[in-house]
Order: structure tokens, then sequence, then C-alpha cells
């Protein structure tokens, strides 16, 4: 692989005329730490990248949280994690992670964050001659890669991250929005479906997983908060009436998710706002045990987090809430199978990857302003009705 004359350092690098600027990779690192749900968003993107490359190395550097995900998956030959915790052990996380990859030999690296500038620095530092990346506006980082490719807003982030693919020039790029979720399976095991099915005879007694009374995952986080106002996330109080009016109305068994300190206290806010009885997973299953659940559920009620990806992989109803957010770019994937709730205000979406995600909102009533009564509705209406 030889490198190739770059233009301006803030120019994007349109392809030659005459050939692929990109050879055949033999070794290749993608890049994607943050976010879970993005992480399941781009797995079918990269199991277009091992069908072109069958015979290539393909590693991935993701935070450690997301690496049983991302093995799991089996398109991966190594997951290197990069580990939080403090200023201290990242900066440990960082030296580790520069000898592993110094050491790796990549002659491709392609970097799927949209403005996290670590990652365009840690993809210079592989040595690669080839590296791929968005030059998103006003990040000032694109001129880290050799092929800078114009981040949009305009399209749902899966197509998004299959920009990065088209430098490579591969045939039959296009990933359709209905296509990514069946290109991607999570397989469960054995130990993992006998854990959920424990869970859940403790949680209901006698109504097992095959019962016919529907069986409810519940999330009512939205990963880690950056803001005063939690503004992805619909009220709790609208949650445990919803929660309530399901099993009122359907027998429904409820079982809420969540994973760590802040949404344990949301999940036991909202268990004490409920008149009716529900279960609490919170910090109690692996992903894989999860994924088991979410697999199990008859539908998924969960704000826009990476539990609703999940569940949209395994084929499973999702129920979800948009406002700061926008569905057209985050929402689940095959749409006609699931149920988003937008009101598409002026002033939304207001979090996005040009403005690194950061919003001044005080008053979210693009999310909040979506009634229970509404929202019970269209679970009638879509899936319950005729139980």
């Amino acid at each position: 692989m030889t490198g190739r004359h770059l233009p301006p350092r803030r120019a994007t690098t349109p392809p030659t005329a005459d050939k692929p600027p990109i050879a055949t990779p033999r070794r290749i690192l993608a890049i994607k730490t943050y976010g879970l749900g993005n992480v399941v968003i781009l797995m079918p993107v990269l199991e277009r990248l091992r069908r072109a490359y069958p015979d290539a190395v393909i590693d991935m550097l993701t935070l450690e949280g997301n690496c049983d995900l991302v093995e799991r998956t089996g398109l991966i030959d190594r997951a290197i994690p990069f580990q939080l915790g403090g200023l201290a052990n990242a900066l440990g996380s960082v030296l580790g992670i520069l000898r592993t990859i110094r050491s790796r030999d990549y002659d491709l690296v392609i970097d799927f964050e949209q403005f996290i500038k670590l990652s365009s620095i840690l993809a210079y530092l592989t040595g690669a001659r080839e590296r791929i990346g968005f030059n998103t506006d006003g990040q000032r980082r694109g001129w880290l890669y050799t092929t800078r490719v114009v981040y949009t807003d305009n399209q749902h982030m899966s197509g998004i991250f299959a920009r990065l693919l088209q430098p490579l020039d591969l045939q039959s790029l296009e990933l359709k929005r209905g296509d990514v979720a069946g290109r991607l399976e999570l397989a469960t095991r054995p130990e993992e479906d006998a854990s959920v099915a424990r869970f859940l005879e403790e949680a209901f007694g006698g109504e097992t997983a095959d019962s016919s009374t529907p069986l409810i995952a519940v999330h009512v986080g939205s990963g880690p908060n950056f803001y005063d106002v939690p503004l992805k996330r619909w009220p709790i109080e609208s949650f445990a009436a919803l929660a309530d009016g399901l099993v009122e109305r359907y027998g429904a068994r409820i079982v809420f998710t969540g994973k760590g300190a802040e949404e344990q206290e949301l999940v036991a806010r909202t268990l004490s706002l409920m008149k009716k009885p529900a279960a609490s997973a919170c910090d109690r299953f692996s992903i894989g045990e999860l994924i088991a659940l979410l697999q199990r559920a008859t539908l998924t009620v969960s704000n826009d987090t990476s539990v609703m990806h999940l569940s949209a992989v395994v084929d499973t109803p999702v129920v979800t809430f948009f406002g700061p957010t926008s569905p057209q770019q985050y929402g689940p994937l095959n749409p006609e199978q699931h149920l988003v709730f937008y009101d598409d205000l002026y002033c939304s979406p207001c979090i996005t990857n040009y403005n690194l995600k950061v919003s001044y909102c005080s008053d979210p009533i693009c999310i909040r302003g979506i009634s229970v009564e509404r929202v019970l509705q269209g679970i009638d209406r879509a899936y319950l009705g005729a139980h």
C-alpha cells in the first residue's frame, strides 16, 4: 500500500479518476469507542467489510463494555478495549492501546467516530498509510486522515457509517435501513437463556416465559447523562403510569432493565411510583443475558439508547421516544415494525453530532409532552389489542 498525494488539510479527498485510491488491505482497524447503540448500528457495516475482505485481519477499538457484543458477532478478529474510570486509568489505557495498535501493523484504519478527536489522533498514531474518517464540519479533525469523508446528518446513522466504506470502491455498497438488522446475528449461550428463565420464574412465579401474558422489557435510562436536565428521557412518572396501565389492561409482566448506580436509582423511583407489581433486572444481566431477555419479550419500551437498538436487532418490537435526537438518524432499524413517538417540534433535534451532542435546553417539552394515554393507545393498536 502506498501513500497518496493529499489536498490541503481542510479539503476533502475526492476519488481519483483512473483507479480506486485504496488498495486491498491486509490488516484493518475499526474505531468506535462510545455508544453501545452506535456499535449495534455499526455492526452490519463491519459485516460488509468482512465480506469484502474475508482474508484480512479486522480488529476493533472500542470501550471495554462493548467488547462482548463485538466479539459475539464473529465479525472481528480482536476487540481492543478502551477503559475509562478516572483520568489515570484512562491515560494508562491510552498508552496500552498505543503500544497495541502500533504493533499490529495496520495498513487501513477506519474511524467511525463522528466528532471525538482522540479517535482521529489514535488513527494517525497507528502509522497506517491509509486512514479514513469523517471530516465533520466545525470539528477540525479531518486533516489527520488520508481520506476524508464528509459527515452528513441527512440519513440514518447506519447509512452515514456506510459512507466510510465508499472510498474502498466496494460493489453493492448501499446498506438499506431495512436490511441492517437482518444482517446481524446475536446468538445467546445456553447458560444465558437459563439464567433469564430462572429470573422470570423467580419474579413471576408460575407465569413462565411461555405464558400467554405479555412480557414487556422497560428501560427508563438513556445512558450517561451529561446535562442538568435529562433531555433524552421520558419522565419516570410516565413510565410508571404506562407500566401500571399495561398490567391493568393486559396482565403484562414488566421487567425493568438498567445498569449502574444512576439507572438503579431511576428504576427504584419508577417502581416506587407504581401501583402494580413489576420486576427489576437492573445490574442483574450480562449483555448476553440482556439479549436473551429481549428475545423473549413481547415488546420493549425504551428511551433512545442501546436497549432500543438491541431489541430491534433481535426482532422484538420497540416502543420508543424521541425529541432532542431525531429518529430519522437514530431510530430503530426496520422502522415499520416499531412504534416511534416524535413530535418534530421546530426546536428539535437539539442534540446532534455537529454540536458535539451539547444542548442548553432546560425544558425538553419535545419528549415530556408525549402522553401516557397516547402511548397506551398506540401499543393497543399496534401490538396488544388482541390480548
